[in-house]
């Protein structure tokens, strides 16, 4: 994943650094109102053009588009707004029509490697970085002590499915224009403190308390983002 994101944004710097050689030699002025919404826009059509996650990438093409439109007078900045809020909420709800068409059961295959952790109050805390993709992460067969999910125009989903959970852990997340799913056991509690602004949680499960149930805590904030654990 930090392969393919590296060659998105070194693409989009290669071309945008071509076109601007051309357009020095042929003295066209590239300072164009809104000249760096460039930097928003040929990124997310890389990664929608490269990647399966079509969701992160499409809000961040529309925002970039409306942001150049606005800097070129096509739109004033109080219809940004209004269309901004429409996207989004068209883009997310497509996310739901076809991202769910590609899951089955109640766990997603894992494809990508479980990131590397760092030591928090004696726990190891896996840290996960995700943009303009998707992260498919299983935590089966290992011990889980928590997790920092930093997710911007993308998917992740964790599956905590035969982890091994010891004590009550806590997942920390900065979503922006992202997606979490959690697949969580039936038998783990699960209790939002997170800041949502244009997003929320949605927990699907029937919980089921025992003596060895323990608690996920979510914390952090969560920008046009949502979170559903099932």
């Amino acid at each position: 994943m930090k392969r393919n994101n590296k060659v998105i944004w070194g693409t989009a710097l290669v071309v945008f650094g071509i076109v601007w050689i051309v357009c020095i030699c042929l003295h066209i002025n590239v300072l164009f109102d809104g000249w760096w919404t460039l930097f928003i826009i040929v990124p997310c059509l890389c990664a929608l053009l490269g990647n399966n996650e079509k969701t992160g990438p499409a809000i961040g093409l529309g925002v970039g588009v409306m942001l150049l439109l606005a800097e070129q007078n096509v739109i004033d900045w109080d219809m940004f707004w209004k269309l901004g809020l429409a996207v989004l909420i068209i883009a997310l709800g497509l996310g739901m029509i076809f991202g769910s068409k590609s899951r089955t059961g109640n766990k997603k295959a894992a494809d990508t490697p479980l990131p590397d952790t760092l030591n928090r109050n004696g726990k190891n805390i896996r840290v996960i970085n995700a943009s303009f993709g998707e992260q498919n992460l299983s935590f089966g067969g290992e011990v889980f002590e928590g997790a920092d999910v930093n997710a911007s125009f993308a998917s992740v989903h964790l599956d905590l499915h035969g982890a091994t959970i010891n004590d009550d852990v806590e997942l920390n997340v900065d979503c922006k224009f992202a997606g979490l799913v959690i697949y969580a056991p039936g038998d783990l509690l699960v209790k939002v403190t997170a800041n949502a602004t244009f997003g929320g949680v949605d927990d699907k499960r029937r919980v089921i308390v025992t003596e060895n149930t323990h608690t996920l805590y979510i914390s952090g904030s969560c920008v046009f983002s949502g979170i559903e654990i099932k």
